[in-house]
């Protein structure tokens, strides 16, 4: 019986570096929940009444501060600070209010797909048909009736896939993906129950040495006894077939990675940021756990007997100006408070600047980015990493668009555009840049069209440079002679 569930190695590798991301970004209460994993016991009393509520009070404490989740989303916003370069044909244009048949628009899927890409380094685009095995006429496809969607999918959801060579091209041989899906009949209008599907996609050879994209999604048997075996869901195999009824000759499935869309796993580029992060939030847990305990003054006397105290201190002992304490001859009184202790604040503090320099500018503002040599690594380390993420989303996505356009029509790929901004290095030129600019314009440096160029990237100039010629002459305000 085949193992449909096998998930390869370097999947289950990652999966903890995934979760680790994935819920740094999520915040601060996905970590906490996190309990043990993130945030360790600080006491060996971990079983009893005592050490359970100590620990408790301790992960209440503690502060989460989500560097990674804003920093993904401050990296995500520059690219989308322009929006996409769109064009596609008539029979793909029609989806992009609804890419994905659950009303997801184009760009807000993109968006998600960018930070999957930049936070974890790899997802897959999937092209689906669902609904018909047959080629849907031209009135099911203008009624929307039957119709192609394109599903994001997240990179623990990808468990397993090959490649092969076909006449000469690299093509996907195999994808398995996990899902999760609706048992049939266990919805009662409110209550339903779920379980876990697998949905493979194989390339198949057919008669004449052509290939087919075959779909079989599979499911657990009811077993009461050991071992594992699985079944086709109702319906399946399907062989995937385009709008004029042929079997589709490849997978519609395209992975997205930082690095590159090929199958294998790019390192996530948000780990060591959401590493230092979770030990930013250990070093706060011993901080405030401290603050707690010797935060404050605690009243010390010497001197004093039992009897004393019996007499005299039965109701307690009252502070304050207004209230006065007898003590015996040769007694004392005073007032206990602990040095500042600010190793674990430290700590905290050098974990801060690390992240910074991983990227995380949105920790708090900056004075200075020191030499403009330092500035220019520090803006091309982080612009490659999300210009080679932006791109790569991009292609995957004019290829996914292209798979998807052969359940409806023929479509040129060529003709389908599709294009994240990339153009966000210089958009937080400051006036003072801008000033420079100018100056070398004005003092014959650079070219008029070279300063546009610049001012262009910095988000300031929007028309082209003819058009921008025109209005400015015919805005200029002619200044009379003294």
């Amino acid at each position: 019986m085949p193992k449909v569930n096998f998930k390869r190695k370097e999947v289950s590798d990652h999966e903890k570096s995934w979760a680790l991301i994935s819920d740094c970004v999520a915040g601060e209460e996905t970590v906490k929940k996190g309990k043990e994993l993130y945030l360790p016991r600080p006491t060996a009393e971990a079983d009893t009444t005592y050490g359970k509520a100590r620990y408790q009070a301790y992960v209440l404490r503690a502060v989460f501060y989500n560097v990674s989740g804003r920093t993904l989303e401050g990296l995500v916003g520059q690219v989308f600070s322009k929006d996409p370069e769109i064009d596609l044909p008539t029979d793909l244009e029609r989806y992009i209010p609804d890419i994905d048949g659950a009303g997801t628009p184009l760009v807000q899927q993109s968006k998600a797909t960018l930070g999957l890409t930049v936070g974890l380094g790899h997802c897959g685009l999937l092209s689906d048909y669902p609904g018909s095995t047959e080629a849907a006429t031209k009135q099911d496809i203008e009624t929307l009736k039957i119709r192609p969607r394109i599903i994001l999918i997240k990179p623990e959801d990808i468990i397993n896939w090959r490649v092969t060579v076909v006449g000469g091209e690299t093509l996907l041989s195999l994808v398995v993906l996990e899902e999760e899906a609706i048992i049939e009949d266990s919805d009662d209008g409110f209550e339903f129950k779920t379980e876990t599907r697998w949905r493979e996609i194989r390339l198949v050879e057919v008669e004449g040495g052509n290939f087919a994209a075959v779909v079989t999604v599979w499911r657990k048997k009811d077993k009461t006894t050991g071992g594992e075996e699985f079944e086709p869901v109702q319906g399946f195999p399907v062989v995937l077939q385009d709008h004029r009824g042929q079997p589709l000759d490849r997978i519609p499935f395209e992975f997205v990675g930082s690095t590159n869309n090929e199958p294998h796993i790019d390192k996530a580029p948000l780990l060591d940021l959401a590493t230092l992060n979770v030990a930013h939030y250990r070093n706060s847990a011993d901080y405030e756990e401290g603050v707690f305990i010797t935060g404050q003054d605690q009243l010390v006397m010497t001197g004093l007997s039992q009897e004393w105290m019996d007499k005299n201190f039965k109701d307690g002992v009252k502070l304050g100006s207004r209230s006065a304490i007898a003590l015996p001859k040769d007694a004392n009184a005073f007032l206990l408070h602990a040095d500042a202790n600010s190793i674990a604040a430290e700590a905290m503090k050098h974990k801060e600047d690390q992240m910074k320099s991983l990227g995380a500018k949105l920790i708090e503002p900056t004075s200075s980015k020191g030499t403009a040599t330092e500035a220019l690594i520090e803006e091309s380390s982080e612009s490659s990493t999300l210009a080679s993420a932006a791109k790569n989303v991009s292609v995957a996505y004019r290829k996914a668009l292209w798979n998807a356009s052969r359940f409806v029509a023929d479509v040129n790929p060529e003709d389908i555009v599709f294009e994240l901004n990339c153009d966000f290095a210089a958009s937080m030129a400051s006036p003072e840049d801008r000033q420079q600019t100018v100056a070398e314009w004005q003092g014959g440096l650079i070219t008029y069209e070279e300063a546009r160029t610049q001012l262009r990237k910095a988000g300031i100039a929007t028309e082209e440079d003819e058009a921008a010629k025109t209005k400015a002459a015919d805005t200029i305000i002619p200044v009379e002679p003294m």
